[in-house]
């Protein structure tokens, strides 16, 4: 056995072998106890004497105390072996428990070998996880969604009905891909009853607010998202079935007949039954404390918010006349600044009246410094809002205060000023709802490209932006500097992750 030596190339730090494989590599203070035993055993057995033949009780004397010596090196070497087996041991078992804490960590970050090279490769246009390919919880979800036989009476589904008075529906892009989570965890564990089987999560074919005047296909969420499944709604049970196939549930906390092959959502309630168990359906072993909230969040997240071929061409185009070659994700600091109806006081027929006091683009600017001052190393800032003047003023101070900076905008953003989805089209002369919902979804895009985030959590948008960040984004780690704090888990998990 030879210990390598510090400065030649056979050193275990200067090897260039997969993660796993310098894993295995003991430490240097392993190498070195296990040098001087080995060393040990082989002086020891180097001085063993050889059996010979003898004549007389002179030589049988020699042979005798030989033999005894053997027996003693004989125990030393044995007690030495099961020294080095203890060693060997406690080094896997390490090995081990570090293999696990990177699993929870690529959990988090979603980081995979095959999709890191193509991601970086990708820094200035579009780039997105794949469900079938990307594994854990994102393909767990595509698995879950697209059964073999979606005809088969084995095969249930959970129906996700339009609101009756669907036309005056204004959630936007977060708060329906928070609702579908919703609904889908509520689908996997049959309403936190997962010994009932899970079901397969499908929309409705009504008109969906955002998609009204499409050019692209329906008037539905399928007009710019890809299908939750490729299940069809001929597939399920009609609605009107008497025949014991079908339950409706009327609230959100209502019970069911489990046994029914089809489930449909309230069409008067807004909210989905939240689920306890958010985890038993992936069939990974333990509870959702031994995994990450957020990784399963930002999967649902990528997983609805796919985009159909023309959208993600789109957001290609804006993506390269937004995005400098030469953009350093770890260096990069996103302000996805939400105003318009996010704020108090506003007032637009349609739009939302508002929830808070929205904080003043000095407080955003003052914590750019707060970042700056923890990373000088910080050189591009990108600036993004619906609200065409906030996002103006703050360019301006930005230039002003802090002319170092490389700002980074959303080229040809409609800004349209407000969140709301009822009336999209109506909000800014001559855009459509097509070009709003391709200029919001440029804007998370090119977030997914930094590192520091200062938003406020009580907006759902800004929190998604930052859970993708954290699982989906280009850069090493995320920090957020919160500065409108919201309080729930889906602000936690944008805050701090987890």
């Amino acid at each position: 056995f030879l210990l390598p030596s510090r400065t030649t190339p056979n050193d275990p730090s200067n090897l260039q072998l997969p993660k796993i494989q310098q894993a295995l590599i003991p430490n240097s203070s392993f190498l070195r106890l296990q040098f001087r035993l080995n060393l040990f055993v082989s002086i020891a057995i180097n001085r063993m004497p050889i059996k010979t033949s003898s004549i007389g009780g002179k030589d049988r004397s020699k042979k005798a105390g030989g033999l005894l010596s053997s027996k003693l090196l004989a125990t030393t070497m044995a007690v030495l072996i099961t020294i080095q087996f203890i060693l060997i041991l406690s080094q896997t078992l390490h090995v081990n428990q570090n293999q696990r804490q990177q699993t929870l960590q690529n959990e988090q970050r979603g980081q995979h070998a095959g999709t890191t090279n193509e991601k970086m490769a990708s820094i200035a246009s579009f780039w997105w996880p794949s469900p079938e390919t990307s594994g854990g919880f994102l393909s767990a979800i595509y698995n879950a969604q697209n059964p073999d036989d979606c005809s088969s009476k084995s095969t249930k589904y959970f129906v996700m009905q339009s609101l009756k008075k669907n036309e005056g529906d204004n959630r936007g892009l977060s708060a329906w891909a928070s609702i579908t989570m919703q609904h889908m965890l509520h689908a996997f564990s049959d309403g936190d009853d997962p010994s009932a089987g899970r079901r397969v999560l499908i929309n409705d074919n009504n008109l969906w607010p955002m998609a009204k005047g499409c050019k692209n296909g329906p008037e539905t969420r399928e007009c710019y998202f890809l299908p939750l499944t490729k299940c069809r709604l001929s597939d399920v049970d009609p609605i009107d079935a008497k025949d014991g196939s079908v339950a409706l549930i009327d609230q959100k906390r209502d019970d069911y007949d489990r046994s029914a092959r089809t489930v449909y959502s309230s069409d008067t309630n807004k909210y989905a039954r939240m689920t306890e168990n958010k985890i038993e359906w992936t069939g990974l072993p333990g509870n959702q404390k031994d995994h990450s909230l957020t990784a399963l969040t930002a999967a649902f997240l990528a997983y609805n918010l796919q985009p159909q071929p023309w959208l993600r061409k789109e957001i290609d185009e804006r993506l390269m006349r937004s995005l400098p070659a030469d953009l350093n994700p770890d260096r990069t600091l996103g302000v996805p600044i939400r105003r318009s109806d996010k704020c108090f006081g506003h007032a637009i027929a349609g739009s939302a009246k508002g929830e808070l006091d929205c904080p003043p683009l000095e407080t955003y600017l003052q914590s750019v410094r707060d970042f700056m001052k923890f990373d000088p190393l910080i050189d591009t800032i990108i600036a993004t809002s619906e609200d065409n003047a906030a996002c103006s003023e703050f360019i301006k101070l930005v230039k002003k205060e802090i002319p170092s900076l490389r700002i980074v905008t959303n080229v040809g953003d409609v800004q349209q000023g407000t969140g709301s989805a009822s009336k999209l089209e109506s909000y800014k002369e001559g855009a459509s709802n097509a070009d709003v919902i391709a200029s919001a979804l440029t804007s998370l895009h090119l977030h997914l490209r930094a590192r520091y985030f200062v938003l406020t959590t009580k907006s759902s948008w800004t929190s998604s932006i930052a859970i993708l960040a954290r699982v989906y984004g280009f850069s090493t780690d995320v920090y957020v500097i919160d500065i409108g704090k919201n309080k729930n888990s889906y602000s936690d998990s944008a805050r701090r992750g987890g």
